[in-house]
């Protein structure tokens, strides 16, 4: 058969690898040095008597370190179905790969030399394979003032019973479309998803060899030897890893056979409720930069996601911001220089965003009241920028989870297999008095009021709020705050805690419609913090005890903000004020006063035990312990009642 088949030059790119309309096999590779290299063609399961074909390449196709070919007349060309290329010994999945074989099955253990990928032939597909209906799709292309975020691992989303999935859909993409009702009546309008491009989650796959040519021996720590079935599978559940990075995850699929489909199908459900994706991608310090452009364009362009989320230390971000095709895109890193990639110039819609760990860091310093934490809060809360976005959050994948960040000083690591030696401990949490789970009722209610205070510094900050999924309703992990390797009910999100805490997600909801109420509470344009319509009020001002004069000493642990409605667009000119009080002890504050004819009335009080007078007849009120009030303006009918008397007194006059 070898002698069949004629291999011709071809050009370099794109790299990958399919079966072209004319039946012939195009194949472009990069492969380093070596003595040998080709590629191995495999045919389907049903063809019992087609054995696989392998092609080696010379040099006279290589260009660079590219091999570019053409391969005319390979006989039964259509009944193969995939294949891998090898260099020497080693045979390695197609890192240009559209889907992937092998890896269906979330944590089966696979030999490298197992994961194959699918072998696209152009030449018997017909046109519904080929082409996806995307109907009148469009991004919601969301304005990073006027957006929520919401992260999510795509499997621990739904993968638990509690979640109450269809069992068949639970962990994938389908699993989440069931929760858009869910996500939408949240306020979510961004869904941003951890890495579910294809990779082998399992840390110690077999090797190659076990399975064929020579055998690998093993041992345990104290020296004996160890068979196959003794080697604990080490799973990377959160996938921040290489992989293969054009490739939907098929493990992440209710039909991994079908994997593009059905996420492009995902993608466009998304779109029709409203809701952007954005994709994190994770590339090694030593990855080639041309598959990492490569890579983005082409999910940009065949699978229509929002933008991305670049994680990893060398990262080309200046030409992924400076390509053509993302100026539309969302694009998130740890920073930009923006001088450096616009020049100065006025950037009229802003699609670039910091991922903002300046805000987690002072929000909650000053949550458990550490001294000299007010000036960095009060900084971090009206963090804004002309060129980039802002992206707040108070807890990540990483580190606490929300409901663990009030309960838990010190991480719990210990199920990780690493002697609780993992994960950060740079927590700054602070259980409120007892170290983890308790049914002390007075504990209980000090955590549920600390995390709707630092809810509330979320929310009304400037920056675009993220939270990840479940904290909404206080999901716990039992005080492990790196869950990496956790594919379990310790990193799955406990959808039962959302009856359970049902107070948390309810003043969730409130606190997002208060912010997309108000325009002054997620402003596009950086606060002046001076009055330049000339109303007498600063667009927003700072307050402690005593209005107009902020305490930021660095014993203070009180602060208040006061957004002034007459800056506001429209007919809704309320003036908002809201007093944080984090101090261990009650503090009084005085309320500033309002332009005549407005009075302040209380709208929230973390501390559900306060007595509040509705009415507010004293401008100096006393607050409770570690709580947060939210103060807005109404009419006072009483005033209004007096002036009319007035005018009418001197009209008759």
């Amino acid at each position: 058969m070898s002698g069949k088949y004629k291999i011709c030059n071809e050009k370099p790119y794109p790299l990958g690898c399919y079966i072209d309309y004319d039946k012939s096999l195009v194949v472009r590779a990069v492969f380093e040095d070596g003595k040998k290299c080709g590629i191995t063609l495999y045919p389907s399961d049903k063809e019992k008597d087609l054995k696989p074909l392998t092609i080696s390449f010379n040099k006279t196709l290589k260009r660079g370190a590219i091999y570019s070919a053409r391969v005319r007349n390979i006989d039964n060309i259509d009944k193969y179905t995939s294949y891998n290329y090898f260099k020497d010994e080693e045979y390695f999945c197609d890192p240009y790969a559209k889907h992937v074989l092998g890896l269906e099955e979330f944590g089966r253990d696979v030999p490298n030399c197992d994961i194959r990928a699918k072998l696209d032939n152009k030449s018997i597909r017909s046109h519904s394979e080929s082409c996806f209906d995307w109907g009148n799709d469009a991004s919601p292309n969301v304005k990073y003032e006027d957006a929520f975020i919401y992260l999510l691992h795509v499997r621990g989303f739904t993968k638990s019973s509690s979640s109450m999935v269809t069992p068949s859909k639970r962990g994938t993409f389908e699993g989440i479309l069931e929760k858009t009702d869910y996500l939408k009546s949240l306020g979510v309008t961004t869904l941003e998803l951890m890495p579910c491009y294809e990779m082998n989650e399992v840390e110690n796959p077999i090797p190659s060899q076990i399975k064929g040519k020579k055998e690998v021996l093993v041992y345990s720590k104290d020296g004996s030897l160890m068979g196959e079935k003794a080697i604990v599978k080490r799973l990377n559940f959160w996938g921040y890893k290489k992989g293969y990075y054009f490739a939907p995850r098929s493990a992440y699929c209710a039909h991994p056979e079908n994997a593009e489909d059905e996420f492009k199908s995902f993608i466009k459900a998304m779109h029709e409720n409203g809701i952007e994706v954005v994709l994190q991608f994770y590339f090694e310090d030593n990855e080639n930069e041309s598959i990492i452009i490569d890579a983005l364009r082409y999910w940009r362009c065949t699978y229509h996601v929002d933008g991305f989320h670049l994680k990893g230390a060398r990262i080309p971000v200046r030409q992924i911001v400076k390509e053509p095709l993302f100026t539309d895109v969302k694009i998130w890193y740890d920073w930009f220089d923006t001088y450096d990639l616009y020049g100065g110039k006025e950037i009229s819609d802003r699609n670039l965003a910091v991922y903002n760990n300046n805000f987690l860091y002072a929000s909650r310093r000053f949550l458990k009241s550490d001294d000299n934490s007010v000036g960095d809060f009060f900084k971090a809360m009206i963090a804004n920028s002309k060129e980039h976005a802002f992206i707040n959050y108070i807890c990540d994948y990483e580190g606490f989870r929300l409901a663990d960040l009030v309960a838990y000083e010190h991480k719990h690591n210990e199920e990780n297999g690493e002697n609780n030696k993992d994960g950060t401990d740079n927590n700054l949490s602070w259980n409120c008095g007892i170290e983890g789970r308790t049914r002390k009722h007075s504990i209980l209610e000090l955590r549920k009021k600390q995390m709707k205070n630092i809810l509330t510094m979320l929310f009304l900050s400037q920056g675009t709020p993220l939270i990840f999924s479940g904290d909404e309703f206080a999901s716990s992990q039992a005080g492990n705050n790196n869950p990496y390797c956790q594919d379990n009910e310790t990193a799955w999100v406990d959808w039962k805690a959302l009856d359970k805490n049902r107070e948390i997600f309810d003043y969730v909801m409130f606190l997002t419609k208060l912010r997309f109420s108000h325009n002054m509470l997620h402003s596009k344009t950086p606060f002046k913090l001076m009055d330049y319509i000339s109303c007498g009020y600063p667009d927003i001002s700072f307050h402690g005890k005593e209005a107009w004069r902020p305490d930021l000493s660095g014993y203070s642990h009180v602060l208040g903000m006061l957004y002034c409605g007459l800056y506001e667009k429209g007919e809704d000119k309320a003036f908002i004020y809201v007093c944080y009080n984090m101090h261990w002890q009650k503090a009084e504050f005085a309320l500033p006063k309002l332009p005549e004819g407005l009075k302040w009335t209380i709208l929230s009080d973390t501390d559900t035990e306060s007595e509040t007078d509705a009415e507010l007849k004293d401008t100096l009120l006393l607050q409770k312990e570690r709580s947060v009030r939210i103060y807005i303006s109404m009419v006072d009918e009483n005033a209004v009642k007096k002036k009319t008397r007035k005018k009418n007194g001197a009209k008759n006059k």
